[in-house]
């Protein structure tokens, strides 16, 4: 293949995939086949194409105490992490500043879901799941988090002429593969690794 032009960075992040409403494809955790996270209504769900395995991300929240001190009217809010007071639905607290004791109720809040580490050891960061186009180059894992990621891939490692996107962007969707994938001396099996990963689901 001759020049190709770089994609935008971060690009085929977790967060980025499914901020743009598209799916990460992950190994079922009750069958092993093919299974896609997506942004629901509400949290992050994963259903498998071949068992209809589905599962909702869990909800997480948030415990705060806020309010005003009594002793030096400052304002403060504070996370709470003491599993005891979280049953309470007002609790006594020191204030941050002066140290007093003071009773404020406690108020819970949904987190924001969609703020995500990146993929780990080959799996995604909210269900745990192996990725589903996973390989490994002399011992080395090659993945891509869905079939736009892997045809990226096959068309960056590819290419003779690798160029940056003209509008003066720093980093590009290449920036974070590890340098054994973009050397040319394992282009070629480089390329036929992600070609393999292709086949997997047709």
């Amino acid at each position: 293949m001759g020049r190709f032009e770089d994609e935008p960075g971060y690009k085929y992040a977790f967060s980025s995939v499914l901020y743009r409403r598209e799916q990460v494809a992950v190994k079922c955790a009750r069958c092993g086949g093919l299974a896609y996270i997506f942004k629901g209504e509400h949290a992050n769900e994963v259903k498998c194409t071949t068992c209809f395995y589905h599962e909702k991300e869990p909800e997480s929240y948030r415990y705060s105490a806020s309010g005003v001190c009594e002793a030096c009217e400052r304002w403060f809010n504070e996370d709470m992490t003491d599993k005891k007071q979280l049953t309470q639905k007002v609790i006594h607290i020191r204030c941050p500043h002066c140290s007093a004791m003071n009773q404020v109720p406690l108020r819970r809040t949904l987190k924001y879901a969609g703020c995500y580490s990146d993929i780990r050891h080959e799996r995604d960061p909210v269900f745990n799941l192996e990725l589903y186009y996973l390989d490994y180059f002399r011992g080395k894992p090659v993945w891509a988090v869905n079939r736009a990621h892997l045809n990226y891939l096959i068309a960056y490692i590819s290419a003779d002429l690798r160029e940056k996107p003209g509008n003066g962007m720093k980093r590009t969707a290449s920036h974070t593969l590890p340098r054994y994938m973009k050397e040319a001396k394992n282009r070629e099996a480089m390329v036929k690794t992600l070609c393999r990963l292709q086949l997997k689901d047709e």
